[in-house]
Formats: structure tokens, sequence, C-alpha cells
């Protein structure tokens, strides 16, 4: 009778973590950040139906339960590096500090743009035009502008140059990311949920093979918090015997 006294509503809120499995062996689990949703989607295809004809109610005689899936989404609100290399398949490479020596770029007017091929630009050490015997030098605030962050130049002065310019600089490190390019087996997902209602139960799911499919969508200008949803085919564990488990706190 207490029972019919307490209230069962549910409010989910909690972490999400990923950890990446690959050629068998599992990584470092990671959280993915903010995420405003989470949910997991159950449906049966192929089901079919037996029926009877002998007593002419034509009514089931047995039915084929189907094939069972089992999926997994999530939307977030975060750009974390662990999570947008998961959401994007991408591989992620790390660049040191180095120097770009005789980089070459045709340019032939004032207002012309040059994309130096490093970002992150700590000191340009020489900017010269290819003339043979006297090649001109350019100075910065009066031949050029940079944005060092950015790694772009653009030129100022109306000037007799020739192309192409030749720069060196050094530059610092950054972080490239190459969409759709991982070899990521598939990713354990784990759920650490806190029920904000009722019973105010705590919860743990994982799902134990989940195949994440790329993000549709990557929002790159907007005006307000960009969203992004993940979602998984979850696969059938053998030793588990399931594709998922919710454990009860």
């Amino acid at each position: 009778m207490a029972d019919k006294q307490q209230s069962h509503a549910f409010v989910g809120n909690g972490k999400v973590y990923f950890t990446a499995v690959k050629n068998g062996v599992e990584g470092k689990p990671f959280w993915v950040g903010v995420a405003n949703a989470a949910s997991f989607s159950h449906s049966v295809e192929n089901e079919s139906e037996l029926k009877e004809y002998h007593s002419g109610k034509n009514q089931t005689w047995d039915k084929l339960d189907g094939d069972k899936s089992t999926t997994f989404s999530v939307t977030l609100n975060e750009r974390r590096q662990a999570a947008m290399q998961a959401a994007l398949q991408a591989t992620v490479t790390e660049v040191t500090t180095g120097t770009a020596t005789g980089e070459e770029h045709a340019v032939s007017e004032v207002g012309d743009i040059i994309f130096l091929k490093h970002k992150n630009v700590t000191e340009i050490t020489s900017f010269k035009d290819s003339t043979t015997d006297t090649a001109l030098d350019l100075v910065e605030g009066i031949d050029y502008t940079i944005d060092k962050k950015y790694g772009t130049i653009e030129l100022l002065e109306k000037q007799t140059l020739t192309s192409p310019l030749i720069v060196t600089y050094s530059y610092g490190t950054a972080t490239v990311m190459k969409p759709m390019t991982d070899d990521v087996d598939y990713y354990r997902i784990r759920v650490d949920g806190l029920n904000k209602v009722g019973q105010k139960d705590k919860q743990v799911v994982t799902a134990y093979r989940a195949k994440l499919s790329p993000a549709d969508t990557l929002d790159l200008i907007s005006d307000d918090f960009s969203e992004m949803t993940l979602e998984a085919d979850l696969l059938y564990d053998e030793a588990e015997e399931a594709t998922y488990e919710i454990v009860k706190l």
C-alpha cells in the first residue's frame, strides 16, 4: 500500500560517456559534454504471422517475432574534441611547432590574400618577392598586414612585385581534424543518470557495442548554441547476451 503513495514520475538528467574500441582494444572513457537529450529507441522488423485455416476463422496460429533492433541518440550543445572526433568519424593529428622555409604564393595586386599553409604563426623571418638580383623585402604594416592566428596575409601597397612572393615563418601548435577518416570499431556508451522527480533514483545505463553514424549536420555559423545529434546502432554483445543494460541504484 505504501508504494501507491509514492511517485515514480521520471525527468532524466545525467552524464554521457563514450569509450572508443579499436582493433578490440578499449581506449579511455571521455565525457561528451553538455547533452540536452539522450534516448534509446527500439523496433522490430520482419514480423510475420502463421494463420490457421482448418477452423474457418483464419486466426493467428503462430507468430515469428522478427528482427529486434535498438538505436541510441544524443544531442550535444558542446564541442569537446573527443566528442567532435566521434561525431565526425574523424582522425586527429597534433601539429608541433616548426618553420616553413621558402613557401611560395602567387599574388599580383593590392588586396590579394595569402593563406599560409600553417596557422598560428609566431613570426615571419623573411618575406620577399622573386626578383632575381635584388629581391624586394616586404615590411609588415606598410606592404602587408597579417592575422597570425589564422595565417592570413593581405597586401597593402601598389608595387611592382615579381610573383611568386616567398615567405619564411615559424608557427606554433595546432590540432588538425579530418572528418570521415577514422577506423574505430565501435563505442561503448555509458549514461550516469539521475531522476530529478518522483523517487529521485539514480541509474547507470551501458550500451556495450554502439556503431556510431556521422553527425548529419555540423553548424559552423549560428546566432545560438549549436546542437549536434549523434546516433548509433546498438550491436548485440554475445558475452553480455544483450545490447544494453539498465542498473537501478
